[in-house]
């Protein structure tokens, strides 16, 4: 699957243009549907592949040239994906303090620097290292020793050239952690290692949020799934195969969960869509949707829950996915 990251988008198009395939006007037909757990899935992909995508400019500019080099790149590669108000610390050849006992260390790495990104309530640190062993083969290490207690895989992918584990500590709720691994030579004989943990503590300031200017939709972005009145979209991604594609948005709206939950069932439910409850996980709020065409079908998800960074504030995710109908059936040209 190629997948890429939008930053900006220079048109939103009115209808989905794909090849060998023209709009088609919904029809209820029954289809297996996938659950936000599913989509979490490519959230955490789109999320990887974003953080990879900097770091690989890393080692390219920052890690063959000097140390004013290094701390820009790095400095660079914490900008990704963040969030408004956060502060940032890079340490070279250091590891961050304050860094949780017990991560493995991939044998003969060689330690490049260290990230410190810290919020309101939210603190995180980041270690990347050089390794000369392939992608492979350090992948399986991080995946067999973040699998032995107490440290648990919630993901574990390895889509093409890029490896990424999601991982979390029972004993630490609170906390969530992930690797990526990727070639840092032109032959793939070596490797860079991401490995990043977060934590939240403690409760939001009441200072006034401050947010950037909304980033636009990805490109061809499904005009039928509306996008929350007033949002602040933060981050967006979208990813094709020969057959299956797929969108999705992060956003801020100053807004209680319950309400954008509720427009999300209203508006998807008016235009066809079945929704469905999903079961809540900590303090977020789930739904699923799905229709079918005569040739593909539409499945998706919006997860929200209460921003850490000010509370007053919903962040959501909605994610979509159209592929193909596992069984075409042909019934005429369909109306656009």
């Amino acid at each position: 699957m190629a997948l890429e990251i939008e930053g900006s988008n220079p048109s939103v198009h009115p209808n989905i243009t794909r090849p060998g395939a023209a709009h088609q006007e919904f029809s209820l037909t029954s289809s297996p549907r996938r659950s936000p757990r599913t989509f979490r899935f490519i959230g955490v992909l789109f999320a990887l592949l974003l953080v990879v995508a900097t770091a690989a400019g890393l080692v390219a500019s920052g890690c063959g040239g000097s140390d004013d080099k290094a701390v820009s790149a790095m400095e660079k590669l914490m900008q990704v994906g963040q969030n408004p108000g956060t502060t940032n610390q890079v340490l070279l050849n250091k590891l961050p303090p304050g860094l949780p006992d017990g991560l493995p260390e991939y044998p003969g790495s060689k330690l490049i620097g260290s990230t410190v990104t810290t919020t309101s309530n939210v603190k995180g640190l980041g270690v990347l290292r050089e390794s000369s062993d392939p992608v492979d083969q350090v992948y399986a290490f991080y995946e067999q020793a973040l699998s032995v207690s107490p440290w648990q895989v919630q993901v574990s992918t390895f889509p093409g050239k890029v490896a990424g584990v999601q991982f979390s500590n029972p004993d630490y709720p609170d906390m969530s952690g992930t690797v990526v691994i990727q070639p840092s030579s032109s032959d793939g004989a070596k490797s860079m290692i991401f490995l990043s943990v977060q934590s939240v503590s403690g409760t939001a300031t009441t200072e006034p949020l401050q947010l950037d200017v909304s980033k636009s939709l990805p490109l061809n972005w499904p005009q039928q799934v509306p996008v929350y009145a007033d949002a602040t979209i933060t981050d967006t991604g979208w990813g094709t195969s020969a057959t299956t594609y797929e969108w999705q948005i992060t956003f801020l709206a100053q807004a209680a969960p319950k309400d954008v939950i509720e427009f999300y069932r209203t508006q998807l439910t008016n235009i066809g869509f079945t929704v469905t409850d999903e079961t809540p996980q900590g303090q977020e709020s789930a739904i699923s949707f799905q229709i079918a065409q005569p040739t593909e079908t539409w499945n998706g998800a919006v997860t929200v829950q209460a921003f850490t960074q000010d509370p007053t504030y919903a962040q959501a995710t909605v994610q979509v996915s159209i592929a193909p109908e596992a069984a075409p059936q042909s019934s005429g040209t369909p109306t656009p």
